[in-house]
């Protein structure tokens, strides 16, 4: 990836300002000024989530961003990239803080995008196990209530084999997380195959969180990407993986994508029609494009609206919503404005339960378990 083509984007809309529109307009509850601040003396032991009584909620798509990492990479660079957006002043109490305040149990941590990735492979890989190792730390200082999916120096695919390793053995990682592609490369590449034999081998969880690739970036300047790029991106490695043979080659990875799967929801139908009239395309995913869609799993990020879960529900049942936030990128305005968004669908109770904890926990059961032990 070119780091200077990324930072060189003209300034215009910010995802700040996108993010603060989401939140915003999703739903209009603000939350009171003197809200609980932090406690630095928080333990997994006293605290409860509160308002969340007997309730589970797993949070699938929440971000951390320890501060060696954002030096390394730079707060221009990831902040989607745009020199007038500011990165959340993120630490790990701001999480556990917005956490309580909303009644979410436990929150899976992973790397926005563009994740790890610099020049030189060297330093990609230092990162890669530099936030692995920060995200392990954070489960084992707050066992109940954080996850972690570790990261990988990809498109270096041995480096990547020695982290998988690190991840699962050493740091019992809860799966991995993935970028969309990874030096324009998307994930049916047949470079990553190795890679993807390692994580069916090991029945590994993969959440998949949209980058951009650097033959889009650019084409308009004054926007950021996570605008239209990111959910694109997700389309496409969805198709990749899918019409590469990945999907049905290795059926023990359990996929989640970030958004409702980006623009998924309504290509699906054009995808699966023009993937069946196409022989040689249709030959690689045997089970057919929409049943291989509804096997897949969807998280509520910047999704919980009528419009976008009314085209989900549309070729997916709840058993395959999971929930996500984006804290803190969405900041906990909208973390609220999710979970009000998923009990205001027209669903019913066990619905709900399913999205928020039920669906998360079949993938996640160290996570459920130890989540359960907060929600009592």
């Amino acid at each position: 990836m070119n780091d200077d083509k990324l930072q060189g984007r003209k300034p215009g809309f910010s995802r700040r300002d996108f993010n603060a529109l989401v939140a915003g307009g999703l739903m209009s509850q603000t939350f009171p000024a003197d809200a609980q601040a932090p406690d630095p003396a928080r333990n997994d032991t006293s605290s409860k989530a509160s308002g969340a009584g007997s309730v589970q909620r797993i949070d699938v798509h929440h971000h951390f961003l320890p501060p060696e990492y954002v030096a390394a990479m730079g707060e221009a660079y990831l902040a989607d990239p745009a020199p007038n957006r500011e990165l959340p002043k993120w630490k790990v109490a701001d999480s556990l803080d917005a956490m309580d305040r909303q009644g979410v149990t436990s929150a899976v941590v992973s790397i926005t995008g563009p994740g790890v990735l610099k020049k030189d492979p060297a330093e990609t890989k230092r990162l890669a196990r530099l936030c692995n190792d920060y995200g392990a730390k954070m489960v084992v200082d707050h066992p109940t209530r954080f996850g972690n999916f570790s990261c990988l120096p990809l498109p270096d695919v041995d480096a990547s084999l020695e982290e998988i390793r690190h991840a699962f053995d050493t740091l019992k990682a809860d799966g991995i997380g993935m970028m969309t592609n990874y030096a324009d490369l998307y994930l049916g590449d047949a470079k990553f195959i190795p890679v993807m034999d390692e994580l069916n081998r090991r029945k590994a969880v993969v959440y998949v969180h949209p980058t951009t690739c650097n033959c889009n970036a650019g084409l308009l300047p004054d926007l950021p990407h996570s605008l239209i790029e990111f959910p694109h991106d997700s389309t496409r490695t969805v198709c990749s993986l899918m019409f590469s043979g990945t999907f049905s080659r290795y059926p023990d990875i359990r996929w989640i994508f970030s958004h409702a799967g980006g623009t998924l929801p309504f290509l699906a139908p054009r995808i699966a029609v023009i993937g069946s009239l196409d022989r040689e395309l249709a030959k690689r995913v045997p089970e057919g494009v929409m049943p291989t869609l509804k096997k897949l799993y969807y998280d509520t990020a910047s999704s919980a609206n009528p419009i976008t879960f009314g085209a989900l529900f549309k070729f997916v049942t709840p058993k395959n919503v999971v929930l996500g936030t984006d804290f803190p990128f969405i900041p906990e305005p909208g973390m609220k404005a999710t979970l009000n968004g998923i009990s205001a669908a027209g669903l019913s109770e066990g619905d709900v339960r399913a999205i928020e904890s039920e669906n998360a926990a079949v993938l996640l059961p160290r996570i459920a378990a130890a989540g359960a032990r907060v929600a009592r």
